[in-house]
């Protein structure tokens, strides 16, 4: 019998968190960059962040579950409602508890920032919590995509900057694009994979809207246009010679990704989810030793 505390563990998708830590993280390092880094203000607002995606996740397990896409046929990771780890009720209950946790952590931001930050963050929890449920869940009818393009993209990363900076630039804009074009690349994958039960439970992602095919050249569309922008960004803030190599490098894991998107089958797009995250993991952190040395 799993324990509650793993149950829990299970529904929070810890692998899942690198979309909400990058993009604190790295707008961080940019203000750093140009000495206006406030540890303080960074710990709310990646508190925030996490319990936004945390509080996102429980509510689509449970409503994913009520709806009908995670099935025992599914081919992703354990879903704890699905897998009876935890109840119907109960998860409604963290999914209340997460989205508190954020609003209490993100009070301190609001007084800092002021109004862009409540809507930000109001927007972020009400659209977190609409992705699965209600009756127009965007996840559902083909907008997830762009809530993930938008959230874990631009808006935490232009969000983040503001508050250290109270101004958006040039440089958080295009770093808002790269990380949005990547997390979204985590969704195609997704969506690719599961696009069978999706059919079933009447969710209408792109892949079903449009064909597997149309989300395996966006995938690979996201990859090459957040590779370009990221050469282009090192060259806009003067990144040293040994960065720039390193991150030129970076084309060949890229291109093996997008050769094994077409090459995959749906069973098997589990193992290419985990070199995505990967390859996130390491741009993230070669960007940030570049921005803070």
């Amino acid at each position: 019998m799993i324990s509650s505390f793993k149950a829990i563990f299970i529904a929070i998708r810890f692998k899942t968190l690198i979309a909400s830590i990058a993009p604190v993280v790295l707008s961080s390092a940019l203000s750093f960059h140009y000495g206006a880094f406030n540890f303080i203000i960074f710990s709310f607002i990646l508190l925030s962040a996490l319990f936004i995606q945390i509080g996102t996740n429980f509510a689509n397990d449970v409503y994913d579950y009520l709806k009908g896409a995670d099935t025992k046929d599914r081919l992703g990771p354990t879903r704890a409602v699905q897998a009876q780890l935890i109840s119907i009720s109960q998860m409604k209950i963290l999914t209340f508890i997460a989205f508190l946790l954020a609003v209490i952590c993100g009070f301190p931001l609001v007084i800092k920032g002021g109004y862009p930050i409540l809507i930000i963050g109001l927007i972020g929890i009400i659209s977190g919590y609409l992705y699965t449920a209600g009756p127009y869940p965007l996840g559902y009818n083909g907008w997830g995509d762009f809530f993930v393009f938008c959230f874990f993209g631009p808006i935490a990363v232009c969000g983040t900057y503001y508050l250290y900076n109270e101004s958006i630039s040039v440089a958080s804009i295009i770093l808002g694009i790269i990380l949005g074009n990547l997390s979204t690349s985590l969704l195609c994958i997704n969506n690719i994979r599961d696009v069978n039960t999706d059919v079933k439970a009447g969710k209408r992602t792109l892949a079903v809207r449009i064909s597997p095919d149309f989300v395996r050249s966006l995938f690979s569309i996201l990859l090459l246009s957040s590779y370009l922008l990221n050469i282009y960004l090192v060259y806009l803030l003067s990144l040293s010679t040994i960065a720039l190599i390193l991150f030129l490098l970076l084309i060949f894991p890229c291109l093996v990704m997008i050769v094994n998107v077409y090459k995959l089958g749906e069973d098997d797009l589990n193992s290419l989810l985990g070199k995505v995250s990967l390859y996130i993991m390491i741009y993230s952190g070669l960007f940030f030793i570049s921005l803070i040395i």
